[in-house]
């Protein structure tokens, strides 16, 4: 009996009892690179007035700006390996990717996705709580709340990275494809882990400064740190889908979907004082503002004095002046004047005199 050819068989059978479909299957894979593409440039437009603000204001950027641009690079480097490893199928269904798809050149993505996505959320989180030490510095309890916080999720992702290591990476003379991919396949609770720990860290985040500010307008600014909380607890409930086994890894395209929102609106997040600032500060106060607002402000007055004008002409149309002469016959049979009578009389709204 011949073997059957591995390129045949899928990952997983499918729950319907279809066959797989390996020529055109469902994939995520495009709707994943446009998301990412958009989210990235809206992340990089954010993060080019931030450091430019800073560096117009400051002269100098600091520890904050320094996470911020970590965690874009992060992002960045994380969603280009992912478009690789879903670009090679992993954005179908499981039982639509055949067995071969899993090769030692794909497992070792797998682990660098898993090596770079700690780093870049530490560093997006942290940048957040840099910046409020940035700004509520003098505030004892704050300054050291947020470093610990910092420390605290430091330990966690680099234990993360750790873990990540001893499951997936091979032993001394060990194949790829062989029982260390059972062993990083068996390590689907540390996205449980990962998942829960981000819901708290942006809890901690998004509450850390309202005894500050409690008084202050910041309705924006909660809507988008209450939308970084919903990423992370869709997120969360993403990751408990793949620990369950359920297609992971159509499940597993759509966390990265989620992943790279997660990133770069926390990166966006950071970056709305510094959008702030640059249109109070630099904006606001340059020749191209002026030049617009005068623009602006002759416009209004021209198109003011242009309705008073017209205005004043409707009233004016509004009335008709009649006059009336009467004359005298004399006795030689000349005529002369002799009174002028000067009427004026509204017009009607049908155009006709009223008398």
């Amino acid at each position: 009996m011949a073997a059957m050819d591995p390129s045949k068989i899928p990952l997983a059978p499918n729950p319907s009892g279809a066959p797989p479909n390996f020529e055109n299957p469902p994939s995520l894979h495009d709707t994943k690179t446009g998301i990412s593409i958009a989210l990235i440039i809206i992340g990089a437009v954010f993060l080019a007035f931030r450091l430019g603000t800073n560096l117009k204001l400051h002269r100098k950027l600091c520890l904050d700006d320094s996470l911020c641009i970590f965690a874009f690079a992060g992002g960045v480097c994380y969603y280009a390996v992912g478009h690789v490893v879903s670009g090679r199928g992993t954005g179908r269904h499981t039982w639509d990717i055949p067995v071969t798809v899993m090769s030692a050149s794909m497992m070792q993505l797998q682990v660098v996705i898993q090596f770079l996505i700690a780093p870049t959320l530490w560093a997006a989180k942290s940048a957040i709580l840099a910046l409020y030490i940035r700004i509520f510095g003098t505030i004892t309890w704050m300054r050291r709340t947020s470093y610990v916080w910092i420390f605290l999720m430091a330990l966690f992702y680099g234990m993360n990275i750790v873990i990540a290591g001893v499951y997936c990476v091979p032993r001394k003379g060990e194949p790829w494809e062989g029982a260390s991919f059972q062993r990083c396949t068996s390590s689907a609770w540390l996205n449980v882990v990962v998942g829960v720990f981000s819901c708290v860290a942006d809890l901690v985040i998004l509450v850390l400064p309202f005894p500050i500010v409690w008084k202050l307008h910041v309705s924006m600014a909660k809507k988008y740190s209450l939308a970084l909380v919903v990423l992370a607890i869709v997120s969360l409930y993403l990751r408990v889908i793949i620990f369950n086994g359920n297609d992971p890894t159509w499940n597993g395209t759509i966390l990265q979907i989620v992943t790279v929102a997660e990133v770069f609106g926390t990166v966006s997040v950071s970056c709305a004082p510094a959008m702030s600032a640059f249109w109070l500060k630099i904006f606001s106060k340059s020749t191209v503002w002026s030049e617009l607002r005068s623009s602006f402000i002759f416009s209004s007055r021209k198109s003011q004095s242009s309705k008073q004008n017209l205005s004043e002409g409707h009233q004016n149309d509004s009335k008709t002046i009649i006059r009336e002469t009467t004359y005298q016959v004399s006795e030689d049979g000349t005529s002369r004047a002799s009174s002028n009578y000067q009427q004026q009389l509204p017009i009607t709204s049908m155009g006709t005199k009223s008398q």
